[in-house]
């Protein structure tokens, strides 16, 4: 029977994989996915607004960038998200049995967070999610464990895991917090360990090449994240905590959420224990479950969030809610769960190939279609699609241009936001190979103001191009007075879904620069107090 339970959990990898690559092929690349490729282009110790083991990843994937493509920037998630079905059953399996191993990495599978929005697309969250899940089982052995030897090992490996995790994603601090909170409240023995110090010691290394870069740049980091949840002279906005109460709901799948409210009822009627576990075993899944999802959420009361920030506090649930699950099976007294179980992975499925198809064959605009001018404003569908075809339509549009003696071969593009900044450096700079200079604020620019310094400026008298898309429409002679002698509309694209216009493009010839731009380094900006 254990062998069978490994067996299914080998082909619910494989399955997933696979559908996840085939995912990964049909849908292009999203506004934070074209802007991680910086990071991959100029790898630092650190960048503006996150850690830099994404853009190591995407170098890592992508042969050094050698072999750059949709897939190739999307293979380094789906490879992590193999693993992180296969960590989360090993700690249910650790801590129960083979079946409650391979109910978790069911519910891993069918969260759109795990298996989506981190397991395919390329973020910080991708990586962070398997030291955030290795920090769990190391923590569930030090519990489990009677061999101090081990216990003291274990206890090293967690700060390493949290220390890469952080370096990740900042917010992977939250597992010392939670784990803190237990050993303060339930096992203090712990704090006698030198390991436990040790281990703290280890996550510190890790982040220190995040503190040598801020302490360069005037921790400019710091300053950008505290910024996005300061909460000071905030009033309180419903709209922001209900798009992230409802988008967390969503993001970890409806039916998810509901056996996770049910386990919980029913963990707190028995005074915090499952039947037949360890109470320890569920107070520490509890602790680093719990803080940065109450966190985030209080936050979105006053400050806008992103419901995916609290993604990985949601895997505790998970692991809890396969214990539970299994136990109940083992009991026969789970018919309405049975059901819910056997629709999980099926929700998920459907999710991915509804959202192909509205992505590919919707006729017009998903939300928010703005004006004439402003076409597609608000139709989050635009990220994700429509620009490969945009790269063949200005390569034509700009050959043509060429040859009349409008532009000049080495024109630049020009950018002044990181999006469409994004797309534009990924889908059309990189395959034409463009020089890309960005002009700008940095709150505006983020790591292109470093990624300048990668290409010479636009010099006294030359040229330069700007796309504008409509859906994110800005005046080109209001963003950059008096830079240029003119300000040119060339042409206007369309991009169609449906036979139904979705989208403009607004190619603008920029001539004649009246200085040089692109030229100011990041200090230099920080003394302007732009950021």
């Amino acid at each position: 029977m254990t062998i069978d339970y490994r067996i299914k959990l080998r082909w619910l990898i494989v399955f997933s994989s696979i559908i996840r690559c085939v995912f990964a092929n049909l849908v292009e690349l999203g506004n934070d996915e074209v802007y991680y490729y910086t990071y991959a282009l100029q790898p630092d110790w650190n960048h503006f607004d996150h850690p830099p083991l994404v853009g190591l990843l995407i170098r890592f994937f992508t042969l050094n960038l050698n072999w750059v493509n949709d897939f190739s920037m999307r293979l380094g998630p789906i490879c992590l998200a193999a693993i992180n079905t296969w960590l989360i059953a090993c700690i249910a399996r650790t801590i129960l049995n083979e079946r409650a191993g391979l109910i978790a990495a069911i519910l891993f599978t069918a969260s759109i967070f795990s298996s989506i929005i981190s397991g395919i697309f390329i973020l910080p969250d991708s990586v962070a999610n398997t030291f955030w899940l290795a920090a769990i089982y190391s923590m569930v052995i030090i519990i489990k464990t009677e061999n101090s030897n081990n216990q003291s090992s274990q206890l090293l490996l967690l700060g390493l895991w949290i220390g890469l995790a952080c370096l990740s994603k900042v917010n992977a601090i939250f597992l010392w917090f939670g784990f803190f909170g237990y050993i303060c409240f339930h096992q203090r023995n712990l704090l006698q360990k030198k390991a436990f110090y040790l281990g703290i010691a280890i996550s510190i290394l890790c982040i220190l090449p995040i503190l040598i870069w801020n302490l360069e740049y005037d921790f400019i980091t710091y300053k950008f994240h505290s910024e996005r949840v300061s909460l000071w002279n905030s009033d309180i906005r419903l709209d922001y905590f209900m798009q992230t109460f409802f988008g967390q709901i969503f993001y970890n799948n409806p039916l998810l959420i509901y056996l996770y409210i049910i386990m919980l009822i029913q963990i707190f009627k028995n005074k915090i224990s499952i039947r037949g576990l360890d109470k320890n075993i569920v107070l520490v899944l509890l602790y680093c479950s719990f803080p940065i999802i109450l966190t985030t959420t209080g936050i979105s009361l006053f400050r806008q969030t992103l419901p995916h920030w609290s993604g990985a506090g949601f895997f505790s649930l998970m692991i809890l809610t396969a214990l539970w699950v299994e136990i109940r099976i083992a009991h026969n007294d789970i018919p309405k769960t049975r059901k819910i179980l056997n629709m999980l992975l099926n929700f998920i499925l459907a999710i991915m190939i509804i959202t192909v198809l509205l992505l590919k064959f919707y006729p017009g605009n998903l939300t928010g279609k703005g004006n004439e001018i402003e076409l597609g404003k608000g139709d989050v569908s635009l990220d994700l699609t429509g620009w490969k075809n945009l790269e063949k339509q200005f390569y034509e549009l700009r050959a043509k241009q060429i040859i009349k003696g409008e532009m000049n071969a080495n024109d630049p593009l020009l950018v002044y936001n990181w999006f469409p900044g994004g797309h534009i450096l990924y889908y059309i700079a990189r395959p034409l190979n463009m020089r890309l200079v960005a002009e700008g604020s940095i709150t505006n620019l983020h790591k292109f103001i470093w990624l300048n310094h990668m290409t010479d400026p636009i010099h006294p008298n030359e040229n330069a191009y700007l796309i504008v898309p409509s859906n994110n429409f800005v005046e080109p002679k209001e963003i950059y007075s008096g830079y240029f002698n003119e300000y040119i509309q060339s042409a206007v694209l369309e991009q169609k879904r449906g036979n139904r216009v979705i989208r403009k493009w607004y190619i603008y010839q920029l001539k004649g620069a009246k200085h040089l731009i692109g030229n100011k380094y990041p200090k230099d900006y920080l003394l302007l107090n732009e950021q």
